[in-house]
């Protein structure tokens, strides 16, 4: 089982993945928020496993931007937790500047 994180942007994303173990198994893997994108980060997962249920997904809703990454994934059968911002933030004291995200 793999486990990616994706930190959604206006014109990149980033994804990292690590193991059920814990380890990393990579990180701050740049991707822009297009098709050609997707792609590329669908090569990426799939030089590590072919099988879409090897992997849960999470990435935090930010503004529309995340949409057409989450469409992507989602057509390929990944499993998928999208996070809201500002439930997170509702999670800690509710400072952003005190938040570590």
């Amino acid at each position: 089982m793999f486990f990616v994180g994706i930190d959604i942007g206006k014109n990149k994303h980033v994804a990292s993945m690590m193991d059920d173990t814990g380890k990393v198994v990579f990180k701050a893997f740049s991707f822009p928020n297009t098709s050609d994108g997707g792609n590329a980060l669908f090569l990426k997962l799939t030089s590590y496993s072919l099988n879409p249920s090897d992997f849960e997904i999470g990435m935090e809703a930010t503004g529309h931007y995340w949409l057409s990454v989450y469409s992507f994934l989602f057509e390929k059968s990944f499993l998928l937790h999208v996070i809201n911002p500002d439930r997170w933030m509702a999670q800690g004291d509710g400072n952003p500047q005190t938040q570590k995200r």
